[in-house]
């Protein structure tokens, strides 16, 4: 019963969580859109919002906040917009990217202490430890890792510096890593398009409350993959922090 109550607590934060970032795009759409939901109906709405600039600007800023402290994915985003009837998807993809790449120059700048970056929501402190881990024995080619482990990208950025690597290196493969993973997911998400797009048209509402529940069950999941006590079930060994030392 615990665990259910778990998972529905984290449904609630997560379902929040996304609307009150979509907010204020809306806000800024519905102020230049004409009609209203009740006479355009609300899939209608979406449909119009997700063709509009203020979902691309809404794509650049949700990838760009995964680097800095946005604990949803980007690719979720993508899954929303791409199962609907709209134009011009590839421009979402566009706006993704250079959002990643702002995201990371930003927190590549900022590179938070690992005390800090321990705090941010859905960060468990054996998650930084297994990726200095990584840092440490492979260094750039520790994003190799990024993929499949349950890292958030938002760790690796922070925790590059620390090891020397440059600037300029690690924003061209960070960017191209995570630009190979959106592209993977596009075009395999745009194929399953003519055979689910019957069962989602004008469902979106729908869709998107069953996409944030299973969401929530994998991200939690991975989650708890990553036990306080430093060990992971990626990993069973003891992960031990590599902190680089001062420069004096």
């Amino acid at each position: 019963m615990q665990g259910i109550l778990t998972i529905f607590e984290n449904f609630l934060i997560i379902l929040v969580s996304i609307l009150v970032f979509v907010c204020p795009f809306y806000y800024f759409y519905k102020r230049k859109s004409v009609g209203s939901v009740k006479s355009h109906g609300i899939s209608r709405e979406i449909e119009g919002f997700a063709q509009s600039q203020q979902a691309n600007y809404l794509v650049f800023f949700w990838a760009m906040a995964d680097g800095l402290f946005w604990f949803i994915i980007p690719e979720f985003l993508l899954l929303l917009l791409i199962f609907m009837r709209i134009r011009r998807k590839g421009n979402l993809l566009i706006y993704n990217i250079f959002g990643t790449i702002a995201g990371t120059i930003l927190a590549y700048v900022i590179n938070l202490p690992t005390h800090l970056l321990q705090q941010l929501p859905y960060i468990q402190p054996s998650m930084v430890q297994q990726c200095a881990v990584w840092f440490e024995n492979s260094g750039i080619f520790a994003l190799a890792h990024l993929p499949f482990s349950g890292v958030p990208y938002k760790v690796f950025v922070n925790l590059a510096p620390n090891y020397s690597i440059l600037f300029a290196t690690f924003i061209v493969v960070a960017v191209l890593a995570r630009v190979a993973i959106y592209y993977v997911f596009y075009f395999l998400l745009d194929m399953l398009y003519p055979l689910l797009h019957r069962y989602v048209y004008r469902n979106y509402v729908y869709l998107f409350f069953v996409a944030v529940f299973i969401f929530t069950l994998i991200f939690m999941r991975v989650y708890n993959s990553y036990d306080a006590s430093g060990t992971t079930s990626f990993n069973s060994q003891k992960i031990v922090l590599v902190q680089k030392p001062e420069t004096v």
